[in-house]
This record gives structure tokens, sequence and C-alpha cells, in this order.
């Protein structure tokens, strides 16, 4: 009796052609899925390298610069508050006056976090018993409590510390104040009282 080799050799050469053909076809779905996952990954990634990076550069360029100090006291011979000249330093973003803290030292008396609270503003500087900093626009384009360009603000601080304990300083007294953007850049300013305070409002430093 005759075996029917051949045709079993066909048989097999058709079942390994299409036993290929379906480990080709899920090699490409593989790869399909493996590059929409990809895919996915690398616009995720390069979302979140952008947030970075545009808070990087808000870090860097954010800043509030002191163009001018001023110190009211409202009896001859000290000085109870400190008043600064603000605007944004060139390229920075605007700034809300909430999101400003201010830091006073002066010999061992240091004060830290202090932060703007809304109250009727004049020009001279009034003691507010909260150790907090107010606000009053020089130069205003957007009538609302944000810094931004072309604006030009006054800080005024009535030096004491969140209890309303007074510091005020006397002559020849070197302190220092620093103004820190939620995000930004630090600026800081030290000066030198005068010999002499025989003004209520001092503008010329030693």
């Amino acid at each position: 009796m005759k075996r029917k080799t051949g045709r079993i050799l066909k048989d097999n050469k058709g079942q390994v052609g299409i036993g290929t053909l379906i480990i080709f076809i899920a090699m490409i779905l593989v790869a399909a899925v493996a590059a929409g996952v990809l895919l996915r990954t690398s616009g995720t990634l390069q979302t979140k390298a952008t947030a970075t990076g545009e808070q990087a550069t808000k870090e860097v360029s954010t800043q509030a610069k002191v163009i001018g100090v001023a110190g009211y006291g409202s009896a001859a011979g000290n000085l109870n508050a400190t008043v600064l000249t603000v605007r944004l330093a060139p390229g920075s973003s605007a700034i809300s006056w909430s999101d400003i803290l201010l830091s006073y030292q002066s010999g061992n008396n240091y004060i830290s976090g202090i932060s703007y609270v809304a109250e009727v503003t004049s020009s001279t500087p009034t003691d507010g018993d909260d150790g907090k900093f107010d606000v009053r626009q020089l130069k205003t384009v957007t009538n609302d409590e944000v810094l931004e360009s072309g604006e030009t603000i006054e800080i005024l601080y009535w030096i004491q510390n969140s209890s309303g304990s007074d510091f005020a300083l006397s002559t020849d007294t070197v302190f220092t104040m620093t103004v820190q953007p939620k995000t930004g850049q630090l600026t800081t300013v030290k000066k030198t009282t005068p010999s002499v305070i025989a003004n209520n409002w001092v503008t010329d430093w030693s």
C-alpha cells in the first residue's frame, strides 16, 4: 500500500505558512500598540517638560525692582515706617500684591513673612497694628491689585511684628529689607539711617 506523502507535505507547508502569517500579523499589532504607547508617553513627557520650562522661566524672570526708598517718622528723631517704590524688573511677569512677601532686619530684630493687607491708603504710612504692608498706586495701567509692566507702586510698611510691637529706627542704624514674589527672584535693599533725623521724611541715606 502506497502512502500519500506528497499531499501530507503540501498540507504541512500550508499550515506552516498560515502560522507564520499569524505570527507576522501579531508582531505588527504588538508593534502598533507599542508605538501608540510610546507616542502617548512622549506627548505626556513633552507637556510636562514644557510646563516645567515655563515654570523655571517664570522663577528666573519674575522680580520686583526697588527704585526708591523713603523713611517716615511720626516724630523727629526716629523712623517708624519705610516706603519702597517698586516696579517690575525688565522682562518680568506680572506679580499680584498678595503674592509679595517682605522681610525686615535691623540688629537683633528680624521680621519675616510680611504680607499685603488692603487698608485705606494715603501717602503717609499708618500704624495698622498688624505687621503687614499696604500698597499705594503711583502709576496705573490696570486698576487692580496686580503689579504689571508700566506700573509703579509704593509699598508702605510700618515697622512692627504681627503682634503689633513697633521697632522704630534711630539714627546711624543699618536695616535690610527684602521683596520676594511667591514665584521669582529676591530683591534686597540695605540702608543706613542718617546721623540726624530732623524731619518726618528721609530720602537721603548714609
